[in-house]
């Protein structure tokens, strides 16, 4: 891979929750996840785990129930039916995204470590990200509603000790969204 390869595909990349029907293989999540894992990370201490929600699976038909009902909750000031429409949105997007993993980080008794953890599980997702970019994929990766169900840990068997870094959507993108950053010199201090 040519160096101009890699930062095109950092320049192309986008976050995406708008998939076709198109499946995702097992082993090709595995290998994403593979590259997930070798993210750089201090201490060695590989902090992430991640908890990959099988489509059509029971646990994902179960999260998507808790999540329609959350969405539900949390709408109360809109009229109904449109409370309702919000909630079973909610839960079809959970329920439809091709791929669905929860990425968490491990807790260190030491606040330095814990914040290297999460550091190290952020850059793991953004391999994870690349890697399904190269493929074609795309990641739509959420610290929304989505991460805090009452009961997710428990319900998916996390310890519940870890930190949430993520509820990761992906499928193939129903369509590739454009997006500017602004100029470097505005974000960098040369001193």
């Amino acid at each position: 891979m040519s160096p101009n390869s890699v930062i095109d595909a950092i320049r192309s990349r986008r976050s995406v929750r708008e998939f076709t029907d198109r499946a995702v293989a097992n082993d090709q999540l595995g290998g994403w996840l593979e590259a997930a894992c070798w993210a750089p990370n201090h201490r060695l201490a590989e902090p992430w785990r991640f908890i990959v929600l099988e489509h059509g699976g029971a646990k994902r038909r179960e999260i998507a129930e808790m999540f329609r009902t959350l969405s539900y909750e949390t709408s109360a000031q809109l009229p109904e039916p449109k409370r309702t429409a919000v909630a079973d949105a909610a839960r079809e997007e959970v329920l439809s995204a091709p791929a669905l993993i929860y990425a968490y980080s491990l807790v260190d008794d030491d606040k330095e470590a814990t914040k290297e953890n999460y550091a190290a599980t952020a850059c793991a997702v953004q391999n994870l990200s690349l890697a399904a970019h190269a493929d074609g994929f795309a990641v739509g990766w959420s610290t929304g509603r989505v991460t805090r169900l009452p009961g997710l840990a428990s319900t998916i068997g996390a310890d519940e000790s870890w930190e949430m870094v993520g509820g990761l959507f992906i499928g193939e993108p129903e369509r590739m969204p454009r997006a500017q950053r602004q100029p470097m010199e505005e974000v960098v201090t040369w001193l």
